[in-house]
């Protein structure tokens, strides 16, 4: 696994999920559609910095999903729109446990033990999520509400 510094989100990236390295440093395990990388950034940290790259804010696109859903915490993330780069955490976004997970990239999620659900991506990559799948499922909700929000929005506009 290749290992990187820094990681702009792109149409291949499928999740962030963090994990500590032999320095009890947090980083990141990123998968792609073809390639996983281990960067040195933590997963807040790589959603941070790819809002910026893309021209605004992680705490502007946290504080409109806010808005436009009206829940207060754990909001999916419109990285950029135009790319249509959408990301939804697991657990809050300030805990070293939390992982980002792109819409467009699940290709099922199943039951997995007691608490947890497995998340198959389309690339046949399997998660596995400290989360119910009935809630997961509501994250999925809250994320196809953003995308269907902002997507009207911009169809209105011309």
């Amino acid at each position: 696994m290749e290992r990187m510094e820094e990681y702009i989100i792109m149409e291949e990236t499928a999740a962030l999920v963090p994990k500590y390295d032999e320095y009890g440093r947090l980083g990141t395990i990123v998968y792609e559609l073809y390639n996983t990388y281990n960067v040195e950034r933590s997963p807040k940290e790589i959603m941070q910095q790819s809002c910026r790259y893309y021209g605004s804010t992680y705490e502007g696109k946290v504080h409109a999903a806010k808005h436009i859903l009206g829940i207060r915490q754990m909001v999916p993330v419109s990285v950029c729109e135009a790319l249509q780069l959408y990301f939804f955490p697991t657990c809050s976004p300030d805990s070293d446990r939390c992982i980002w997970i792109a819409q467009s990239h699940i290709k099922t999620i199943q039951r997995y033990e007691k608490k947890k659900t497995k998340v198959i991506l389309k690339n046949k990559q399997e998660l596995i999520v400290d989360m119910q799948k009935g809630t997961l499922e509501g994250k999925m909700y809250k994320t196809a509400m953003l995308i269907f929000t902002l997507q009207q929005r911009m169809m209105n506009n011309y």
